[in-house]
């Protein structure tokens, strides 16, 4: 599994484009959880912010070319923010503007080669980011209940600071482990639990990029 460094350069015939670098750590450390005989041969693209993957994407196609890659599957993760809808119609525009074929609907992979697949975080539906996975995987730990009560005294005292409620308890979340992650894609699957339901569909999209089978 290889990750872009410098000027783009294609090493495999599978890749994954993610918003951003928590992105990156985060489903890399969900891909690491599968059984020791999975080992997906999956590189990561980071296109550095929402408004960024346009670009990236060409830039992909171009380096494919250059590099004499044929691709097989690109896998596109996107944060739905506060507009589930308009963050898929803005990567399916970005991905058709290419010359690629993007999917039919959610989570799902064109026919096309190469095949393209777009999640939009959390679920394709709700608004929302990775934050939100997570805050979903961890709701029933003791932490959590105690850090929601802080969130709403935080609101009730107009003191909440930032507007994202999500993100607000996941940095929460973190500083009340016995030793502290800062960064929500670093906590990995040493805090957030990837077997989790809430990250089921999100799983269920990288294996079916990576060309393996599904969970049991």
């Amino acid at each position: 599994m290889t990750t872009d460094r410098g000027p783009m350069r294609i090493e495999s015939e599978r890749l994954l484009l993610v918003e951003g670098q928590d992105d990156h750590h985060l489903l890399k450390a969900l891909i690491h959880h599968w059984p020791d005989d999975a080992h997906p041969d999956v590189q990561f693209i980071v296109a550095g912010g929402a408004s960024a993957f346009r670009a990236k994407i060409d830039a992909i196609r171009i380096a494919a070319g250059r590099d004499g890659r044929n691709l097989r599957a690109i896998g596109i993760v996107r944060d739905a923010d506060q507009d589930a809808a308009g963050a898929w119609r803005s990567v399916c525009d970005a991905v058709a503007s290419s010359g690629l074929e993007p999917p039919d609907r959610h989570a799902a992979f064109s026919e096309a080669s190469p095949s393209v697949g777009i999640f939009i975080m959390p679920d394709g539906e709700s608004n929302g980011a990775l934050e939100t996975l997570c805050r979903r995987a961890v709701a029933e730990k003791p932490a959590a209940h105690c850090v929601e009560r802080y969130l709403t005294c935080l609101e009730k005292n107009g003191a909440m600071s930032s507007r994202n409620r999500d993100k607000s308890f996941a940095h929460a979340y973190l500083a009340s482990l016995r030793n502290p992650v800062a960064r929500v894609g670093e906590a990995g699957q040493s805090v957030w639990n990837f077997k989790h339901k809430a990250f089921a569909a999100l799983d269920s999209f990288l294996r079916s990029l990576a060309g393996i089978a599904p969970s049991p």
